[in-house]
């Protein structure tokens, strides 16, 4: 199933840049890619080709997680600039109710939440 929140939103050229586990909360943070179509979507800049905006993905009452490995077990990627990722998100679906998988460079994540929400960072 499709997820509203992540309408407009090209996950496939979205790179994880760290995750965290809370007592009831998993996050993702990441460099969001926004499709032109996203409300908060502007030009390119110079030597791009989408529009990206950093952000969080997070799950919010959580009540399991299965897949999730420690950052420092996955491989990363350093670019030119210096700037470190976890590669991008091949997929976010809900799968049941209340059962989210998350899935991409960084391993297969299953969540059980109650909520998935997008949040981008304001501009500046």
């Amino acid at each position: 199933m499709n997820i509203d929140a992540f309408s407009n939103i090209l996950l496939q050229d979205t790179f994880v840049l760290a995750w965290d586990q809370g007592a009831e909360s998993l996050s993702f943070h990441v460099l969001a890619s926004l499709l032109q179509s996203h409300p908060n979507a502007s030009p390119p800049a110079a030597g791009h080709w989408a529009c990206y905006k950093p952000g969080i993905i997070q799950f919010t009452g959580v009540t399991s997680i299965n897949g999730l490995l420690p950052q420092a077990s996955v491989n990363r990627t350093t670019d030119a600039a210096g700037s470190v990722d976890y590669g991008c998100i091949d997929n976010i679906s809900l799968v049941g109710l209340g059962q989210y998988h998350i899935a991409g460079e960084f391993g297969v994540v299953t969540v059980a939440a109650s909520n998935v929400s997008l949040y981008l960072a304001a501009a500046v």
